[in-house]
């Protein structure tokens, strides 16, 4: 027979074993000298853009990436750590919320992370939110292919009036020449 703690240890890696298997990623944020009060507001600002906060010890975690071949973990895992883990596929909302946090809240020390199999630092992640909302880089990538395709048809639109007009001044000589 188990005893409890152990239990709870390995239901506590199952799960996160679980999250981060199915998350778009993780990201390390360290949280030394943060106040209740702010810690539950991240975790609230972090749910609302489709992100979780996971507090473990430091060990448990580690065997828990270890266990998931993710060996890289030096510098993470320092002091007291949360993992965020990163459900939404707009990646770029939670890397903002994160930044401007740490920005506000200076107890906040953001440590790197994983996006899907990379690996990434916390410069990376300030750089990830300095980037437009998606829906912004979506419309930036439709006006980009819809440029040419505009440019392409007000062409053609152009050499199709030339033409008319050239048709159109070949009808009037002729009229004049038949009158004539």
């Amino acid at each position: 027979m188990k005893k409890i703690g152990t239990l709870i240890r390995e239901t506590i890696s199952d799960d996160l074993k679980q999250q981060l298997t199915a998350s778009q990623g993780c990201l390390f944020i360290g949280f030394n000298k943060m106040n209740a009060f702010s810690l539950n507001t991240i975790r609230n600002n972090l749910k609302n853009v489709g992100a979780n906060v996971f507090v473990a010890k430091n060990t448990l975690v580690a065997k828990v990436f270890t266990d998931l071949g993710r060996n890289e973990l030096n510098g993470f895992l320092s002091q007291e750590t949360a993992i965020v883990i990163i459900n939404d596929k707009d990646i770029v909302r939670t890397c903002k919320t994160i930044v401007d946090f740490s920005k506000e809240n200076e107890a906040l020390a953001i440590r790197g992370g994983f996006l899907k199999d990379k690996k990434i630092n916390a410069q990376m992640i300030t750089d990830l939110a300095k980037l437009p909302p998606k829906e912004v880089l979506l419309g930036m990538a439709v006006s980009g292919i819809a440029s040419p395709l505009t440019g392409f048809i007000s062409t053609m639109n152009q050499m199709m009036l030339n033409f008319l007009w050239t048709v159109e001044e070949i009808r009037k000589v002729k009229d004049k020449q038949g009158k004539g």
